[in-house]
């Protein structure tokens, strides 16, 4: 153990091999396996996580491989994680993905790919930069016959000018050699830019994991013991900001296709967030999936301009007269015009005017949002859904200028989920908007009965989103007339209604038909794509008639 104290003395030298303004919490020592366990290494000597930030080292581990005269080597490299190659979350995200689509049928490979593409840079960096020891490292660690372990070291012989073998394990083949070469290439020519080649480095990685009978190889037990950001995202909340990637290849284009850049699917950012450790419920990743989905398309959401309440002003005195409240006498200037006091004819009162009021007060509207979820809709947890990511568009327009919003999922009879009530919790609402039921066909009628027997507050927008089954909110049975429900809850809501229809045959829809001439707004569009659209007029709309009220009534 004598090796801990020194390493811990070359902490900051470690971190002035990236810069002299890196600030890091010193590396954390384990002494025993329950330690490794309890922190979250395993496998590896030492890890980054990139929660904390904090390096993460096995002691028993180190002296396993003789590794205590390397500190700088360990350390520096651990480091580079955070300060260089992934750097943040995002950008392991994306390098995860990019290998996810080289790898069809290896997804639990992934991860690994990623994790010896970014030591490669590092390592290099160190090597070439800081003059460091990187290759006694993997000669600590041992040479294997495995064919890809041999790959991966033939590459830093490559890297480095060392001679063969120095690493390898025999004479590699043609195939590695080749293989080594175009990935040396790679590292040079990406140093700062490594998403470039991540897509060509995990293609050519892709053929050692199978026999020549086609089965897959197992992972390796060498590979194991210098993994050190499996699990960078565990504890850690789904990334945001990636909605789309970037895909380039230099070797392998013609397998890419013309589409550089790929929109990712609910599948596919689950996908990165289970390849990365994060352990968050569906839920939570479909929500900062749809959340960063829409918030490059949120508009003004339609709100009530009103002049503020007149202001009182003080004009003068006036006698007070004996009908009036007592507390309504101004004494000292009753005292002022007699010192004797009669009431009704020596004594005054304060008169006041009014004066306008030069604040405005903001009125937004609040939104009913209703979204079928029944069959013929699609599930948002496993393809983008169009209905969904309008949905979440329009709700979060609406929360960003202080409305409150209920989103009601509905599917068949009894069978819908709702918000408690109009709220400004996004979460809770974007988590509602994104679940789904997948049964049958029945409009809440009763949600719709009970949230409008009395006016609101504030005035309400209750926006339909459909297709041909909105004709259930007339059709069912139910003990009222559904007419006079609907009707009601459009008066009394008084800030209009709207629906959005996928419909068969627009023109043929009596019902729908029926619904337009009783005041609703019907927007009918051909797919689903087309609710991206509508969600943008909608508000414009809306908001420009309130402020041409607004300015009309000023």
């Amino acid at each position: 153990m004598d090796f801990v104290k020194d390493w811990e003395l070359k902490w900051e030298d470690a971190l002035k091999l990236w810069s002299d303004y890196v600030k890091l919490t010193p590396a954390k020592f384990l002494f025993s396996k329950s330690e490794e366990k309890t922190e979250g290494l395993s496998g590896s000597f030492a890890a980054i996580r990139l929660l904390d930030h904090r390096v993460l080292l096995s002691v028993e581990q180190i002296q396993k491989y003789k590794l205590e005269n390397y500190p700088l080597e360990i350390l520096g490299h651990e480091i580079g994680h955070h300060v260089y190659c992934p750097g943040d979350l995002n950008d392991q995200a994306k390098l995860i993905y990019l290998a996810g689509l080289a790898l069809p049928k290896l997804g639990h490979l992934t991860s690994t790919i990623v994790n010896i593409y970014e030591d490669l840079y590092i390592n290099d960096h160190l090597k070439r930069y800081n003059h460091l020891r990187m290759e006694e490292v993997y000669q600590r660690i041992g040479k294997n016959e495995d064919r890809f372990w041999n790959f991966y070291m033939r590459t830093y012989e490559l890297l480095w000018a060392l001679p063969s073998e120095t690493l390898t394990d025999g004479k590699v083949e043609d195939l590695i050699q080749s293989d080594a070469s175009l990935v040396c290439r790679m590292i040079r020519n990406f140093p700062n830019d490594w998403e470039k080649g991540m897509f060509d480095f995990a293609s050519i990685c892709f053929p050692y994991f199978f026999k020549s009978d086609g089965e897959t190889i197992q992972i390796l037990g060498k590979i194991s013991s210098i993994l050190d950001t499996l699990d960078a995202g565990k504890g850690m909340a789904p990334p945001s900001g990636i909605t789309d990637i970037e895909v380039e290849s230099e070797i392998f284009s013609s397998e890419l296709g013309s589409i550089k850049k790929r929109e990712l699917s609910p599948t596919d950012f689950s996908s990165i967030c289970n390849a990365m450790g994060i352990e968050a419920d569906i839920s939570d990743i479909v929500y900062r999936y749809y959340k960063d989905k829409a918030l490059p398309y949120l508009v003004p959401f339609p709100e009530l301009r009103t002049p503020g309440a007149k202001e009182k002003i003080l004009e003068g005195n006036d006698l007070w007269d004996p009908g009036s409240p007592l507390e309504k006498i101004n004494w000292m200037e009753s005292a002022i015009r007699s010192p004797i006091v009669v009431p009704g004819y020596t004594t005054v009162e304060d008169v006041y005017g009014e004066t306008e009021s030069q604040e405005v007060e903001i009125n937004p509207i609040d939104l009913d949002l209703f979204v079928d979820c029944s069959g013929s809709m699609p599930n948002p947890q496993t393809s983008l859904s169009y209905l969904t990511l309008a949905g979440a568009i329009i709700s979060l327009s609406a929360l960003r200028t202080g409305s409150h919003v209920r989103v009601t999922l509905w599917s068949g009879k009894k069978e819908y989920k709702t918000t408690s009530g109009f709220i400004r919790d996004e979460k809770e609402i974007l988590k509602v908007l994104t679940g789904y039921f997948g049964g049958g066909t029945c409009f809440p009628l009763d949600l719709l009965e009970d949230g409008y027997k009395e006016k609101p507050k504030r005035k309400r927008h209750i926006l339909m989103i459909s297709d041909d089954g909105i004709d259930t909110m007339f059709t069912q049975r139910y003990p009222k007339d559904p007419r006079s429900i609907v009707k009601n809850a459009l008066e009394t809501a008084e800030g209009g209604g709207s629906m959005v229809l996928q419909l068969y045959n627009p023109k043929g829809n009596k019902i729908v038909t029926e619904m337009g001439e009783s005041g609703w707004e019907i927007y009918p569009i051909q797919n689903w794509e087309d609710l991206i659209q509508f969600s943008k007029k909608f508000v414009q709309k809306n908001y420009v008639r309130n402020q041409i009220l607004h300015q009309t009534n000023s």
